[in-house]
């Protein structure tokens, strides 16, 4: 993921990058306008790398209208995480294994279902997108960590690998319902 200030970069994390964090990604672009300042990438913490999207993960992205074809997995770097702007994860130990690599990206990290909890909470976004108001709108979110109360368990999106397709069709669907509150969170809804 290449950085520019001139765009808001998104990066979703997962454990292998082969089903919930391509899931996430595909479904964010597939759900965004095209013309957007928007970037968008995944990686996993233990990212099976140059692998496509797991089987079941696939047939559940396609089901929600995202398309699997030409991911290849990658591992979470660093530079991956010192340059997105947000950064959510499948579960709070890859937010953990992201704050490892950049103890500085604690106010752009989040677990994917907890950002969209906390920005369900924040007034609405409207206007123009730009990628200094998705900055601030993520700082905002970020300050209201401590004023919700916490949802550790419900925050997480539990791993479809090796499952049957249900599993991965109700992976696939929390991190639907999480992606969306995302977007709105960001104000990005209007896909053309």
């Amino acid at each position: 993921m290449r950085h520019r200030r001139d765009e808001f970069s998104v990066l979703f994390v997962c454990t292998g990058n082969i089903c919930r964090s391509p899931i996430a990604e595909r479904l964010f672009l597939a759900r965004i306008p095209s013309d957007l300042p928007v970037t968008v990438a995944s990686a996993g913490t233990h990212g099976l790398v140059g692998h496509p999207v797991d089987g079941p993960s696939a047939i559940a992205l396609c089901e929600l209208g995202g398309d699997p074809d030409g991911h290849r997995g990658q591992r979470l770097t660093p530079h991956m995480v010192g340059t997105a702007d947000l950064v959510l994860t499948a579960q709070s130990a890859h937010r953990e294994a992201v704050l490892h690599l950049d103890p500085l990206a604690m106010r752009r990290a989040f677990t994917l279902r907890e950002f969209g909890r906390l920005g369900a909470a924040a007034p609405a976004v409207a206007g123009i997108v730009d990628p200094a108001v998705l900055r601030e709108r993520v700082a905002e979110v970020a300050a209201r960590r401590g004023s919700l109360p916490p949802a550790a368990a419900a925050d997480e999106v539990g791993d479809p690998f090796g499952a049957s397709l249900d599993v991965a069709r109700a992976c696939a669907t929390q991190i639907s319902s999480a992606v969306d509150l995302v977007i709105a969170t960001l104000g990005l809804t209007g896909k053309d």
